[in-house]
């Protein structure tokens, strides 16, 4: 299978190194010419092991990809759209990997929403350094078609997977799968990026009530869009929680620290647009969207 992947951040890289060790993989990794450069001149480890990935400018045509991976960050998207529009063909299949749940209605509004599927990824707690990615747990990419149907191309990304040793699920409830990842992330990435907080800190009893606090308003916004949250859904959360290396930080922490944009509008900005389009109160995703652009102005000055 002829796999495009842009984004080789912590996640993109993790899954990008089991792709590029499978013999049935022909795997592209997509850079702009700046990129493309320093790529080409740096050594890239994942768990102290050199990688040997094939690096593609943007600008060169090339046959259309079976599968393009978009694995970047919210504020990147546009440019990641850009940067693959040469791999897409009349049969390409589409994949994000990006958190929230507007991205696959961002690129679908380029490519064509035919195109797409839905996807997520669960559980990895990889960390990058430079050219240096390091993980503990790769977790999973949970993937399926919006209506949860086992179609023709999600089997065969689901049998290229299997072969590639990539954890993976394909979930009947596709659709309540991505907003519960967006429940995660909403009450726990947003928390531990203003308190400065890795992942010991937030599976504490008062972690924990912290984002039931906030998770609340997300399932009552899930609910105007049809989607059930439930407390066991949240418990699903906590049990992950459990597996997850203690000392390890969410991604916007991570932004924070590495002085990065975070993806708080597509977390806190998402719940507010929508709690004001279905007049459902979000005070809590209020402040913290507004503390952490008070925080990104703060470092970014």
């Amino acid at each position: 299978m002829k796999i495009t992947l842009v984004g080789l951040g912590a996640i993109g890289a993790s899954y990008a190194a089991l792709l590029n060790a499978c013999p049935e993989v022909e795997l592209s990794i997509v850079l702009d010419e700046e990129r493309l450069k320093r790529y080409q001149s740096s050594p890239f480890k994942i768990n102290d092991e050199v990688q040997n990935f094939s690096y593609c400018n943007q600008n060169e045509a090339v046959p259309p990809a079976d599968l393009v991976m978009i694995a970047v960050k919210y504020n990147d998207l546009r440019d990641a759209i850009d940067a693959v529009k040469n791999h897409v063909g009349d049969h390409t299949v589409i994949m994000s990997l990006l958190n929230g749940i507007d991205s696959e209605e961002i690129i679908g509004s380029v490519f064509g929403m035919e195109k797409m599927i839905y996807s997520m990824c669960l559980g990895i707690d990889a960390q990058r350094t430079g050219f240096n990615v390091n993980y503990g747990s790769v977790g999973k990419i949970v993937f399926g078609e919006k209506t949860g149907e086992k179609s023709d191309r999600i089997q065969a990304i689901a049998d290229i997977f299997k072969k590639a040793s990539l954890p993976f699920e394909c979930p009947k409830d596709m659709y309540k799968k991505l907003w519960w990842k967006f429940m995660i992330n909403v009450c726990g990435n947003q928390p531990t990026a203003i308190l400065g907080a890795n992942y010991h800190f937030i599976n504490t009893p008062d972690g924990h009530e912290l984002m039931r606090l906030i998770m609340e308003e997300v399932r009552q916004i899930a609910l105007k869009k049809g989607v059930e949250i439930t407390d066991s859904d949240f418990d699903a959360w906590l049990e992950i929680l459990n597996t997850l290396v203690p000392e390890s930080k969410t991604s916007m922490l991570q932004d924070i620290d590495a002085g990065r944009l975070t993806e708080v509008d597509m977390f806190a900005g998402v719940i507010k647009q929508l709690g004001k389009t279905y007049n459902v109160p979000t005070p809590y995703n209020n402040l913290m969207y507004h503390m952490l652009k008070v925080k990104e102005q703060i470092y970014l000055k």
